[in-house]
């Protein structure tokens, strides 16, 4: 096919899930724009140039490049992932992922994550983006920097547990519940958490907190970590502020290993409605020397 005028690109082949991968003479593998893909006359779905719509039939995992997918077969139930490189191991019961970059490692029953770049990460839990840098597969440190999303709802006085991805109440687990950490490592924690009242009895629509919290914990070889709070900064608010706090303890994962894990715990007033949203920055640097 011939380049059409004002392009640069143009289409160079389809792959089984019915996305175009378009070259410009050089460079291959290349996504286009939705206006250079319709002007070729495909489909733009999804954020994708598509030349049709991927049948169930077709794999459910798209491997988009790299020198092998897995050191371990990807298991059959991991659906929606997308991956872009090489030894990505996934444990299983995974769906809706993207991972790029080499020798990453996803734990099991994690679900719309992703790791945008680099070498030897793991995402831990569920909503998880990841930002790795060019980790050694053999010496430490490994250093992540980890993005994780969560919210709740309250409307008494009770201490409420907030959950990355899962409504609370309608799953549990380590990837949902907690944010697991890795042992042997110092864990830098940036948080930012917003408080805003709906309504209730003795609430106010529109009242608001927002705060940031900035904390560190170092996790030793059993799993066992020290939290320290350095400081808590309010930023901005109309009413109270509710109360928060990062907490961790031990839990044990699906293969019955103990793991230290956060859990962001909120509370406000009683006949108050509130929806609490908060993202925390994890600056992770772990290490093979044990203590």
């Amino acid at each position: 096919m011939q380049f059409k005028k004002g392009f640069k690109i143009k289409p160079d082949k389809v792959q089984d899930d019915g996305v175009i991968l378009f070259t410009d003479g050089t460079n291959n593998d290349i996504y286009a724009s939705e206006v250079a893909c319709k002007a070729y006359g495909y489909d733009y779905r999804g954020g994708l140039c598509r030349a049709y719509a991927p049948s169930s039939n077709i794999t459910k995992l798209q491997n988009l490049g790299g020198k092998s997918q897995s050191s371990k077969d990807i298991p059959a139930d991991t659906l929606n992932t997308v991956i872009k490189g090489s030894d990505i191991i996934l444990k299983g019961d995974n769906a809706q992922l993207i991972v790029n970059g080499d020798n990453h490692n996803v734990e099991q029953s994690i679900k719309n994550s992703t790791i945008l770049a680099g070498k030897g990460g793991t995402i831990r839990s569920n909503g998880e983006a990841v930002l790795v840098a060019q980790n050694p597969s053999d010496v430490g440190p490994q250093a992540q920097c980890s993005v994780v999303m969560l919210n709740c709802s309250t409307t008494d006085n009770s201490t409420t547990t907030m959950t990355n991805q899962i409504a609370s109440g309608t799953e549990t687990g380590i990837p949902t519940d907690y944010i697991p950490l890795p042992s042997n490592s110092i864990v830098g924690i940036e948080m930012y958490i917003t408080r805003l009242e709906t309504g209730g009895t003795s609430g106010t629509a529109g009242n608001y907190s927002y705060r940031r919290q900035r904390s560190c914990v170092q996790i030793n070889t059993d799993g066992v970590g020290t939290l320290v709070d350095f400081n808590t900064k309010d930023i901005a608010k109309i009413g109270v502020n509710g109360t928060m706090a990062i907490t961790g303890a031990p839990v044990n994962d699906y293969d019955g290993n103990s793991k230290y894990a956060l859990t962001v715990n909120v509370s406000d007033r009683n006949n108050v409605n509130n929806l609490w949203s908060a993202v925390l920055y994890l600056h992770i640097t772990q290490t093979s020397t044990e203590f």
